[in-house]
This record gives C-alpha cells, sequence and structure tokens, in this order.
C-alpha cells in the first residue's frame, strides 16, 4: 500500500478532496499512499460509498481525514475556503457547473489560490453537447467504443466487466494528471487546472483497439476479437484456464502439451492469422483437449514447457497464491485487504554526494 522507508514523493503536498464513490477518491488514495496528507470533504450524510460498497470506502478513505462540510451553508463554505488557504490540490467530481452554484467558480479560486492545482472529474467533460448528461461506467463504456469490444466475438457486449473501467481509467489519468500538474508549477510558480471526464478515459483506453480498426479499415468485432489459443477454457475440475498461446513457438508448445502434434501439419494453423482466422473451430477443439484433466495439472504441464498459461483465480485464491500475495496487505482495524502500488518499491537513490538532513537530493 506504501511506499518504501524514507522520503516519500508527495510529502508536504496537501489534497482536498470533494469527491465521492470511486473516481476521484480513488485517485487521491493513491496520492495518500505516495504521502499526501488527503482531506475527504463529504457532505452531513458522509460518502454514499460507505453503505453502498463499505469494502471499497475503507480502502479508498485509507489514510485520509474525513471532514463534514455543508457546502450549500456559510459555515461549511467558509470551512472549506480555510482548507484551501493551506492546499496545494483539489480534486472534485461534482456534474460541471455544481462547483460554481456552490459559490466556488474556478476563476475565482485560481485568482485566490493561484498555486491551486483543480483537478475535476467528470462523466464527459465541462465542455461539448453531453457536458449535462448523467451517466455511469457503463454509459462510459458504451460512448468510448470499449463496451462493442466486449463478450464474445460474435456476441453482445457485456455489461459486466467485472470492475468500473472508466472509473478506475479516470482515477489513473487524474492521478497522472496531477503529478504533471505539480511539476508544472515548479517551472512556473502556478497552478493549473483540468477536466478528466471519464468517458475520454475509457476513450484512451480504446486507442490500441481503435488503430487496429483504422488500419483495418471498420473490421467486424469477431474480427478484431477472434483469437486463436487465446481464451479461457473449463478445465474437468470446473475451474478455468487462462490460455495466451499467440506466438508460434508458444503454439507449437502448446500442441505438445496436448498430445497434438497432427496440429501443427495443419496449414490453417501454421501462423498467428490463420489461428486467428479459424479461432471458433480451434478454440472449441482446444475446449474439449483441456476438458480431459484439472486445472492444477495443466497450470503445471504449461509452466513446465514455458507456457503463458494461468488458472483464473478468484479474490480468495489471489490471497494465497505464492506470487500475487506480495501486493496485498491488510486493513488496519479491519478485515479487509488492499493493494499496494505497483512500483511500492520507489525509493531516493542513495548517493555519496549532497545530503541534507537524511534526504538525498
Amino acid at each position: 500500500m506504501t511506499l518504501g522507508a524514507g522520503p516519500r514523493p508527495l510529502d508536504g503536498v496537501r489534497v482536498v478532496d470533494l469527491s465521492l464513490l470511486i473516481p476521484g477518491p480513488w485517485a487521491t488514495s493513491m496520492l495518500a499512499d505516495l504521502g499526501a496528507d488527503v482531506v475527504h470533504v463529504q457532505p452531513p450524510g458522509g460518502d454514499p460509498l460507505q453503505e453502498m460498497m463499505p469494502g471499497a470506502y475503507r480502502i479508498v478513505g485509507r489514510g485520509k481525514k474525513p471532514v463534514r462540510l455543508d457546502l450549500k451553508s456559510d459555515e461549511g463554505r467558509r470551512r472549506l475556503l480555510d482548507l484551501l488557504e493551506e492546499s496545494d490540490v483539489l480534486v472534485e467530481g461534482f456534474r460541471p457547473g455544481t462547483l460554481q452554484r456552490l459559490g466556488f467558480s474556478l476563476d475565482q479560486m485560481m485568482a485566490s489560490f493561484p498555486r491551486l492545482i483543480v483537478c475535476s472529474l467528470n462523466g464527459y467533460g465541462s465542455d461539448g453537447a453531453y457536458r449535462d448528461r448523467p451517466g455511469h461506467d457503463l454509459n462510459y463504456l458504451a460512448a468510448s467504443g470499449l463496451l462493442s469490444m466486449s463478450g464474445e466475438p460474435s456476441g453482445r457486449p457485456y455489461p459486466g466487466g467485472g470492475v468500473p473501467v472508466a472509473d478506475l481509467a479516470g482515477s489513473l489519468f487524474a492521478t497522472q494528471g496531477i503529478l504533471a500538474a505539480l511539476l508544472l508549477r515548479q517551472q512556473t510558480g502556478v497552478g493549473s487546472m483540468f477536466d478528466v471526464p471519464l468517458a475520454a478515459a475509457a476513450l484512451k483506453l480504446s486507442e490500441p483497439r481503435m488503430a487496429e480498426y483504422d488500419e483495418r479499415g471498420g473490421p467486424s468485432k469477431a474480427e478484431l476479437m477472434s483469437r486463436g489459443a487465446y481464451d479461457v477454457f473449463r478445465c474437468r475440475d470446473g475451474s478455468w484456464l487462462a490460455v495466451a498461446c499467440m506466438e508460434d513457438r508458444f503454439w507449437r508448445g502448446l500442441c505438445r502439451v496436448l498430445g497434438r502434434e497432427d496440429w501443427l501439419e495443419r496449414e490453417e494453423y501454421s501462423s498467428y492469422s490463420g489461428r486467428c482466422h479459424h479461432a471458433e473451430r480451434l478454440n472449441a477443439d482446444l475446449a474439449d483437449e483441456f476438458a480431459r484433466a484439472d486445472r492444477e495439472a495443466w497450470v503445471e504441464r504449461c509452466v513446465a514447457a514455458d507456457l503463458p498459461v494461468n488458472a483464473v483465480l478468484d479474490f480468495g485464491e489471489v490471497g494465497d497464491d505464492v506470487h500475487m500475495r506480495q501486493w496485498l496487505d491488510r486493513v488496519p482495524n479491519g478485515s479487509g485487504r488492499s493493494v499496494r502500488l505497483p512500483y511500492a518499491g520507489l525509493v531516493a537513490r542513495p548517493t555519496t554526494t549532497t545530503q541534507d538532513a537524511g534526504r538525498t537530493r
């Protein structure tokens, strides 16, 4: 969850978070992991996420100071202004125009707090035809084109992706933008303000698929998504296996593990493009093969053959996995888990030159 011992990148940075639910609070929880002092300003009734998803609330609320303010009251607005006097970053997740209606014009705030960085997370951005539309993760995925690539290659788009992709992408881009804005402030001495539309975050995630679509002149979903030997397969014990043998060398190794060297003689399977073109038949044949043994037996054989094959783990199994569990921590004073930042090993590299109070510069 936190970085290594020693100074952290955002030590001394203060963040005021006005956002609720997941996109903004998850972003500011990562800033807190990086050392920022985060004050989470909630309405008098609290963050609705606390009731809707209490486990998620504990995760996105970790390392923060919750403060309840009624921003519709004079006293609440005065207290927010006091907080902003000593803050570096403001994160808000209102629909466009809401902050201004509460009496906090962005232009006025930038004039009053010239070093303040303001990050606004919203559905579609502060400008444009969709500016005032309500939305949730599913809507943003639909608007971005990302939803059209979900589900079976020849089937309906699948609305339940397991995680709110657009929301979490917005969190990551907000964090990235805030870090960039802090660097820009070092260069210019002044703050900045920017939007992170969740629909645009989903669109950015769609970029590689969009490039493939454009390159091929607009092929169908089936043409884009059909992947021979790149699928999930049910094993004899009912559990699932993820197989990603795209490259020729992995395909050949898979055939040997399965005892299907005869497939290596098939012209239609001799190239990746051929295997994708015949993916429906090939993957059906693979499904028959994997159904002949239990998952752990297949994992053992495939790992021994250096193949990109994994068990599909649920969240309970992830905690028991010999490798994946290294990134998990227990939530203090709770029964849940948190995930460390993927770059949790980030520490200042020691040198033999300039040091100041133990801090290498």
